[in-house]
């Protein structure tokens, strides 16, 4: 905690000493690279989806439908994961009392600390919900061809009418990961070489395996409940 604190002290010491212009280049140039980084982002999340959906619809996918699909939609799903990151940082109102009230030494009030704690249980339950009825945003977006906002709100109904499949599929998806994750550290936190080995073969295979796996999971799950896949006609995408 303490360490914590003299990188913060450090951080303001070094911040108040750049001249004004120098800090504005600064933070203009972070906020470039991240609104960059995200419209890359949205650009191989709406052509992976692309792709999901023509292995599914014809058995087979190529790079033609992830160009395709990455192009017409990443526009609006940047837009859509701002607006969902928005929405999940709303939820921080409710640990915002909490942190109004606190005391400098928390023991004086051990009231605010409950509330305080009672705002975080609430916050964490607000974000697994709004997860859960969000999860097919992406999805509803490129395979219903929809606006991000228009996205956001089928991805609701979608959730209101398939609640135990939503829930199924996404602990599934994050107990796996969550899996590879543990294995992972278990790994890394050895010394042998081979064991740092298999750390970045399980993290690998969370991303080049797991990644793909469950964005095909996720848009069969929407394209058979919106009526797009008949189950006989189902094509195996491998």
């Amino acid at each position: 905690m303490e360490e914590m604190q003299e990188l913060l002290s450090q951080m303001e010491d070094s911040i108040s000493g750049l001249p004004l212009q120098q800090f504005v280049q600064i933070v203009l140039i972070f906020v470039i690279l991240i609104v960059l980084l995200s419209l890359v982002s949205a650009f191989f999340t709406a052509g992976a989806i692309g792709m999901a959906r023509q292995a599914l619809e014809k058995g087979k996918s190529d790079t033609g439908a992830m160009w395709s699909a990455g192009s017409k939609h990443f526009l609006n799903m940047f837009i859509a994961t701002i607006l969902m990151n928005l929405m999940t940082m709303a939820g921080l109102i409710f640990i915002a009392p909490g942190i109004a009230m606190l005391p400098s030494p928390l023991q004086a009030e051990p009231q605010a600390v409950g509330l305080l704690v009672l705002g975080v249980l609430m916050l964490i339950l607000y974000v697994f919900a709004l997860s859960l009825a969000l999860a097919a945003a992406p999805y509803a977006l490129v395979v219903d061809n929809m606006g991000a906002l228009a996205a956001i709100k089928a991805s609701i109904s979608f959730f209101r009418y398939n609640k135990f499949d939503v829930l199924v599929l996404w602990l599934v998806v994050v107990a796996i990961s969550f899996g590879l994750q543990m294995i992972g550290g278990s790994f890394s936190a050895k010394e042998s070489s081979t064991y740092q080995l298999l750390s970045v073969v399980t993290g690998l295979i969370n991303i080049l395996v797991l990644a793909p796996l469950s964005n095909v999971w996720w848009t069969r799950l929407y394209m058979d409940r919106k009526g797009f896949l008949l189950v006989d006609d189902v094509g195996e995408p491998w």
